[in-house]
């Protein structure tokens, strides 16, 4: 298949630029701001970014978005891309990204898949400027080159992506209105103040489970002949999965310590998360605590700890001296309420199933994304001929 070849700064429409400099902290009645950790996470909800003051955002309003624009992270962790929704209108950028403005909807598209593919990754990774902090500078993201087939060929592998995430794009949606109902069941049936009723009574979060921390990974290195596991650690449980940068560890650390899929994660240093990991099988890296219970289904204590979290970070911020963490003293503070054997069962009879339908939506959603990652290199090179599918 023959293609040509256009450097993005022949493809845009706006000149390629990076966001607002200083955003400063968040205001209320401020401007959504988009910064590479929502690019990490994917652009879901206007509610999940942080804002910025109008008379700051009134000064880059070359980075002001319209919607259907593609963004591209410069700074830190490089090379996440993600299209601006429609809904995400008025909205801007922050200096750690890009904006990459072309006219074309299916062209943006295809030039997202291209630098998501490992030939754009590999192109990002060999014009990084690493002398203080890892950088993409706007000249070398403006000479990359992108291959231009056949518009009718490019359309249909567009399809042929978009349709992977559109179905991830789904499952997530469908797992943001599960979570919201497991809050309102947690908050109306478990969240009571006052008198309890008979047979139920109050605790801690370390009455109900255990929180065991990682290791020190840099200690467990595969041995020679040994296929490493990957190493969860905080970027790993942001991105929700591991990936070609991920470190490795021994598969012979204890078994306590390799993590599984629905597993119950708490980030307590550094950036505070509580998570369902559905990454694959990885070893757990200190500063992360791996919950379990004998005695207490999942649900239960990971809605618990995740109810905490926000207070959690709170006290963390409070270190400033030192990176935030907590103390397990603060989940011995942390209170909780536990049902009766009837109740619990009553109440997990609801929880569960929403829980393990979550579960089972983000392993769909790795998969497919591992189908999309391993045929998107070959749909670009042409090792996979689109030419006969029918759209």
């Amino acid at each position: 298949m023959r293609c040509n070849y256009l450097t993005l700064e022949n493809m845009v429409k706006r000149k390629i630029c990076y966001g607002i400099v200083q955003p400063g902290q968040s205001v209320t009645d401020g401007i959504p701001v988009i910064k590479v950790n929502n690019l990490i996470s994917g652009l879901k909800s206007l509610s999940e970014l942080d804002t910025t003051t109008r008379e700051n955002e009134a000064k880059y309003i070359r980075t002001r978005l319209h919607g259907g624009e593609l963004i591209i992270s410069v700074v830190g962790t490089i090379g996440k891309t993600a299209i601006v929704p429609k809904s995400f209108a008025g909205c801007n950028l922050v200096r750690a990204t890009a904006l990459i403005d072309i006219e074309d909807a299916l062209l943006s598209k295809w030039v997202k898949y291209y630098i998501d593919s490992p030939y754009g990754q590999s192109y990002i990774e060999q014009n990084l400027n690493t002398t203080v902090q890892p950088t993409l500078n706007i000249k070398s993201l403006e000479k990359m080159s992108i291959p231009l087939y056949d518009a009718e060929y490019m359309k249909k592998i567009v399809i042929l992506l978009s349709s992977l995430d559109e179905k991830i794009a789904i499952n997530r949606e469908i797992n943001d209105n599960l979570e919201q109902q497991a809050l309102a069941i947690f908050q109306q049936k478990l969240l009571i103040e006052g008198d309890l009723p008979e047979g139920w009574k109050r605790s801690n979060l370390l009455d109900i489970a255990n929180y065991l921390n990682g290791l020190a990974m840099q200690k467990f290195r595969p041995a020679d002949g040994e296929n490493g596991l990957p190493v969860l650690k905080i970027k790993e449980l942001r991105q929700g999965s591991c990936d070609a940068s991920s470190e490795l560890c021994s598969p012979s650390i204890k078994p306590e310590y390799i993590v599984h899929d629905g597993d119950v994660i708490f980030s307590w240093s550094g950036s505070l998360l509580v998570d369902l990991w559905c990454g694959g099988t990885c070893g757990l890296n200190q500063h992360l605590f791996k919950v379990t219970s004998e005695k207490y289904p999942k649900w239960f204590y990971y809605i618990w700890t995740a109810h905490h979290l926000a207070r959690f970070i709170a006290i963390a911020a409070d270190k400033a001296t030192t990176m935030g963490h907590i103390k397990r003293e603060e989940l011995a503070k942390a209170e909780v309420v536990i049902p009766d054997t009837a109740s619990m069962e009553r109440i997990g009879g609801i929880m569960q199933p929403i829980y393990d339908l979550i579960i089972s939506n983000r392993i769909e959603n790795r998969k497919l994304s591992t189908v999309r990652d391993t045929i998107l290199p070959q749909l670009m090179s042409g090792a996979i001929d689109v030419s006969d599918i029918q759209l």
